[in-house]
This record gives C-alpha cells, sequence and structure tokens, in this order.
C-alpha cells in the first residue's frame, strides 16, 4: 500500500498529495514531519507536511488556511486514525488561536514549532 501525505504551500494555498519517505508503503500515520522536501510548484517555496489527515480548504478560503497555518506553525499536524479524545483541530483564524493556547498536550501536536516565512 503507498501511504501518500498532505504538503501544502500556505502562500499559494494549494495543497497535493506526496510520499513522506523513501519507502512509499512505510509511511507512518503519526509522523511530524517529512523525510522528503517537495517544492511548491508555483513559488518553489519548501511546502509544509500537515499529515494524512488535511482537508484542503477552498484556494478562496483564507480563514481555513490561515487556521492551518498557526496549527501547523505550532506543531499540529492532521496526523492519525481520528480515534482519540482531543478536540478536533479547528478550522477557523479565531478558534485557532484560542486552540493553540488551550490545548498544549493535544495528541495532534507533535511536531516543533516552526515559523512558514523563515521555512525553506
Amino acid at each position: 500500500m503507498k501511504f501518500l501525505h498532505k504538503f501544502a504551500c500556505f502562500d499559494c494555498r494549494i495543497a497535493f498529495k506526496r510520499r513522506a519517505t523513501e519507502q512509499s508503503d512505510t509511511g507512518s500515520a503519526w509522523q511530524a514531519d517529512s523525510e522528503l522536501v517537495h517544492k511548491c510548484p508555483n513559488c518553489g517555496h519548501k511546502m509544509a507536511f500537515l499529515g494524512r489527515n488535511f482537508r484542503v480548504p477552498k484556494q478562496s478560503d483564507k480563514q481555513k488556511w490561515y487556521a492551518a497555518k498557526l496549527l501547523w506553525e505550532a506543531g499540529f499536524r492532521y496526523c492519525g486514525s481520528g480515534s482519540h479524545e482531543d478536540p478536533v483541530l479547528p478550522e477557523s483564524k479565531v478558534a485557532a488561536i484560542a486552540f493553540v493556547k488551550a490545548n498544549l498536550k493535544h495528541s495532534q501536536k507533535i511536531a516543533e514549532t516552526n515559523h512558514w516565512e523563515t521555512y525553506t
């Protein structure tokens, strides 16, 4: 089975399914980051690894893209099977700001914090 994960460019507001490991049949659903680097085909920026369960918003939905960016920068990934007791990751800017502050021990906070502007 081939495991593909979602990678996004927050500047261009696009996402693609790509391999995260050299052996695409060994990818874990709980990966914090990708072993492989994928560049945005539009701007050339390194794409952010979001996990397999990221629901890609419409390109015009700036609120959902901003929420996803805030969550990614705080170390949250859209990973796992969804069978956990923690709250669902929010999809609005205001909710994401509050969520990050209130859920420091959330099961989907599995990566280090990062800043999109310096992520190259």
